[in-house]
């Protein structure tokens, strides 16, 4: 999609009611939940002014999303405002785009991460630049540019059984960009971003 053309949908998108994420539906964290993330979907233009958002590869180590395919964010810090402070600050940290650059435009549905017990907080946000990644080796392995067309293109959405932790099976989606399988909770906000978006670009 052009990325002009997407920028004037976004004017729309604060009366869209958010769809919840697939197969959570109840599930609301408790007021007392200590253990947050906030994480970014960040929306920019590529060299031809096409729209596209990031994705990382988290380095291999011994945690529970070792190797997986997840959104820019982590933990909330003592000093963060707010969760969107915590979601701008780790996307600046993680892929080295400036925080006071990108605005945010949606907050989604909140999700709960049974192996970490983390409640992660996502946003969508955007720059009117196609930024230079540098990336944050220790958490970082690598990123995976994927455009608005590839996430509207139904041949790389799929359902599959999957054993959720402490949920048992649950048909769940899972998403395949450039042979990069993204499944869990970084597929079910993506599930939900799919939907949202595609009320006002459709």
């Amino acid at each position: 999609m052009d990325f002009k053309v997407f920028v004037s949908a976004l004017a729309k998108i604060e009366k869209i009611p958010l769809p919840g994420h697939f197969g959570l539906k109840g599930l609301i964290p408790s007021a007392d939940h200590e253990r947050w993330a906030g994480v970014l979907c960040l929306f920019y233009p590529d060299a031809n002014g096409k729209t596209h958002f990031v994705l990382i590869r988290r380095q291999v180590s011994a945690g529970p999303h070792s190797g997986q395919i997840a959104f820019p964010g982590g933990r909330r810090d003592s000093d963060d405002q707010s969760m969107a402070d915590t979601a701008l600050r780790e996307c600046e940290e993680e892929i080295g785009v400036n925080r006071h650059s990108i605005k945010l435009f949606k907050a989604m549905s909140e999700l709960y991460i049974p192996p970490s017990d983390f409640w992660v907080k996502p946003y969508m946000g955007i720059v009117d630049y196609s930024p230079k990644f540098s990336l944050q080796k220790e958490e970082v392995a690598g990123l995976i540019f994927v455009s608005t067309a590839e996430l509207f293109d139904d041949t790389r959405f799929f359902m599959e059984q999957i054993h959720a932790p402490h949920r048992g099976e649950m048909n769940m989606p899972v998403f395949d960009f450039q042979g990069n399988r993204v499944w869990g909770a970084t597929a079910m906000i993506l599930f939900e971003m799919k939907q949202a978006l595609g009320e006002i670009i459709s």
